[in-house]
């Protein structure tokens, strides 16, 4: 396909006009590379290339389009809505109006989107802009989009674990082996793509040690609203969880997560994404893990930036937890840690097909209350806190399509005062995925 279709070729999901950028020319290798990872849909990729190849000068309505559609497609609707205002004042304002149409209607912002839409549905707009425009205002009605959308992820792999881990997952078992894990994931939007109902089933099997398989199922509903200057997505979701094919726990959880549409951290550096979170979960556990009965808190905020071919990412977690605990006879153990955890990340697109990437975190948890253990005929009593250090070590190759392979090596290793919860642990794995 030659450049000059492919300089439009990503008007393909957003419903764009293409004859409004047939003549445009933006012959770079960076922005040719990123046309063709867009059309893989490697998304990450296309972003690192455009915005280096804004970094090195270019700035023709064909960069700026392409670039705010992969900003939309990630989910950066502040970043998306930017670039797309930036050609406003421009020759292709319409193209432009019908975009921010898109956006803000992704956001949840009905009557706005509404507002964009019959502005691009204008006199001054050419006729294919407009028949796009009015396609959108005949799904609307006041404050309503009808139609339905969705999305989907799945992934397979296989590998070894040289110390399995049991429950809690900061308890060695001194076991080893190889595992199997399926992933599957997916949403539906139902009326707007402001609420949406999500569903993840997960499942990790040892063939050789099945009283250490695991599994989780989690249901829940969300909604995408417009808050102080910025996106806030409310959730409530059920989920449940199972050890040795035993009950774990069940939880009910009601989660916000809200991303600014002008991080603070702009300040020090442009391009910086972040955001806040925050959960409170109502916990029951199984028969036969009834310590685990209460609540837990967390809040968190995370922040990214891409620089070239680099993508960076921090988090910050703080949880709290409240449950029943457990006492055995003499002996008592507290299952109510406050952690604290940080974790850093940096990716690398070696090319449009092929990232690596680094990622470690230091997790701090102290127990609520002493432990009682036997020792001999005394009983000792301590209060335990563990720093459980973790890297990852991780390639991805893009096949056709959405689907890529990936190889991850992970390394932890957990130091408690006490010394039965000190323990390292090795896992290798391989596997496939695709989001669709």
């Amino acid at each position: 396909m030659p450049l000059s279709k492919t300089a439009t070729f990503f008007i393909a999901l957003m419903m764009l006009a293409p004859a409004a950028m047939a003549e445009e020319q933006a012959g770079t290798p960076d922005f040719e590379s990123g046309v063709a990872a867009f059309g893989e849909g490697d998304l990450d990729a296309a972003r690192a290339h455009f915005e280096r190849a804004r970094d090195a000068g270019l700035s023709s309505p064909s960069l700026l389009y392409n670039l705010g559609v992969v900003y939309f497609r990630l989910g950066q609707h502040d970043s998306s809505e930017a670039v797309f205002r930036e050609l406003l004042d421009s020759p292709h304002a319409p193209l432009a109006r019908y975009n921010l149409g898109l956006v803000t209607k992704a956001r949840g912002q009905d009557e706005a989107a509404r507002q964009w839409f019959e502005l691009a549905a204008g006199p001054d707009s050419p006729e294919e802009v407009r028949a796009l425009a009015r396609r959108q205002l005949d799904q609307t009605g006041p404050g309503q989009f009808g139609a339905i959308t969705g999305s989907g992820y799945l992934s397979a792999a296989g590998g070894y674990d040289d110390n399995i881990a049991g429950t809690p997952d900061d308890a060695s078992s001194n076991e080893s082996g190889g595992f199997a894990d399926l992933l599957a994931a997916g949403r539906v939007n139902v009326g707007s793509e402001a609420f949406g109902l999500h569903g993840v089933a997960y499942s990790r099997q040892y063939p050789g040690n099945t009283e250490f398989d695991n599994s989780y199922l989690s249901a829940g509903a969300s909604w995408l609203s417009a808050f102080d200057a910025g996106e806030l997505t409310s959730t409530l979701s059920l989920a449940g969880s199972w050890f040795g094919g035993d009950a774990l726990e069940r939880e009910v959880r009601l989660e916000a997560f809200y991303r600014p549409d002008h991080c603070p951290f702009t300040s020090l550096a442009s391009g910086i994404d972040c955001s806040i979170s925050g959960s409170v979960s109502s916990i029951q556990g199984g028969s036969d893990f009834s310590a685990y009965d209460g609540e837990m808190l967390r809040l968190g905020t995370s922040a990214s930036k891409s620089v070239g071919s680099w993508l960076f990412s921090g988090r910050y977690q703080l949880e709290f937890n409240d449950r029943a605990d457990l006492a055995a006879g003499e002996e008592y153990f507290s299952v109510s840690p406050l952690r604290n955890l940080v974790s850093a990340e940096a990716r690398y697109y070696v090319s449009r097909r092929l990232s690596v990437s680094a990622r470690g975190d230091i997790r701090h948890s102290r127990y609520r209350d002493d432990y009682r253990l036997v020792s001999g005929t005394d009983v000792v009593s301590e209060r335990r806190s563990d720093n459980r250090l973790r890297g990852v070590f991780l390639a991805e190759y893009r096949l056709a399509g959405s689907w890529l392979v990936l190889a991850e090596w992970s390394m932890l290793n957990n130091r408690s005062t006490i010394d039965r919860y000190d323990y390292s642990r090795r896992e290798v794995m391989v596997g496939i995925e695709a989001g669709f």
